[in-house]
Parts: C-alpha cells; structure tokens; sequence
C-alpha cells in the first residue's frame, strides 16, 4: 500500500517538475513579449510624441504589465531627485535591482540594459534606429525561443515521466 503511494508521488513530483519548467518556458516568452511592447510603446513616444525618455516612461508605465510598469515608475521617480547621473546610468541601475523579478535570464538582461543606450542621442532619427536595433534583436531572440519552444517542452515532459519511472524501478 505503501509503495503504490510512494510511486504514485514520485511521478507526481517528477512531472510536476516538468510542469514547472514549461510554464517558466512560457512566462520567459511572455516577459519578452512584454518588452517588446515597451519597446514599440517608446518608438511611437519618441517618434510620434517627440517625448524625452523620462516623461515617456510614466506614459509608457501606464500601459504595461508588472513588473514592466514598476520598473518605468521607479526610473521616473530616480530622475525626478535630479541627482544628476544620466538617464541611461538610472535605467541599467534600475534594471539591475529589478532584474529579480523578471523570469529572464542573464542574456535576456543584456537586452534590456543595451536599450539605454538609444537614449544617448539628442537626434530624433538616431533615437527611433537605435530603437529599432533594439526591436530587431529582440524579435531575433523571441523567434528563436517560439522556434524551440515546442520541443523543448516534449523533451522536458519526457525526462520527467522517464525519470520518474526510473526512480521507481530503481527504489523497487
């Protein structure tokens, strides 16, 4: 009686496991997806709005998800102190005591630290290319994750109902 118990939760905690990876698969493909959103909302500030970075991240805030909004509302407040650092230095300080709260990873951060450098330009153009350079590398990086993502999951699936079962067979 014992044992059928201890089988059946055993393969409940490997596929659960499983699970868990997928569904962090899926909030990485979100997350990014958000970012990329970020991304066009402040193209179409700059482009549309002729918006200077720090008031286009308190409209931006507005439309996004945390812990995009919180992020946009924390680098607003810093450059509200006018403590005089420059506003690309706020934003990859910023990311760097949020970047816990994103469900990315390391190389996924380099994205988001490398937008602040689009702000350095006092041109509108070189400010919506460099934008947009930013845009292409993200849409690069999601494509290629949406493009793995499918297997990715099935492997993982896999490894944890054959991992579970090979538990059992070894503990019985």
């Amino acid at each position: 009686m014992f044992q059928v118990i201890g089988v059946f939760l055993l393969l409940t905690g490997t596929i659960g496991y499983s699970i868990c990876f997928c569904q962090d698969m899926r909030s990485r493909l979100r997350c990014l997806y958000e970012m990329k959103r970020m991304y066009e909302l402040f193209y179409s500030q700059v482009s549309y709005c002729l918006a200077a970075f720090p008031e286009a991240c308190i409209t931006v805030k507005d439309h996004l998800e945390e812990p995009f909004a919180g992020l946009l509302q924390h680098i607003y407040e810093e450059t509200e102190k006018n403590t005089g650092k420059p506003f690309p230095q706020i934003w990859e300080e910023q990311i760097e005591l949020a970047f816990s709260q994103f469900p990315l990873k390391k190389e996924d951060k380099i994205l988001l630290t490398e937008f602040s450098r689009s702000f350095g330009y006092a041109d509108q153009e070189l400010q919506k290319q460099a934008i947009d350079n930013q845009m292409s590398a993200l849409l690069s990086r999601i494509e290629k994750i949406e493009k793995h993502m499918a297997e990715r999951e099935k492997m993982a699936m896999s490894f944890g109902v054959m991992g579970g079962l090979l538990l059992v067979i070894l503990l019985l």
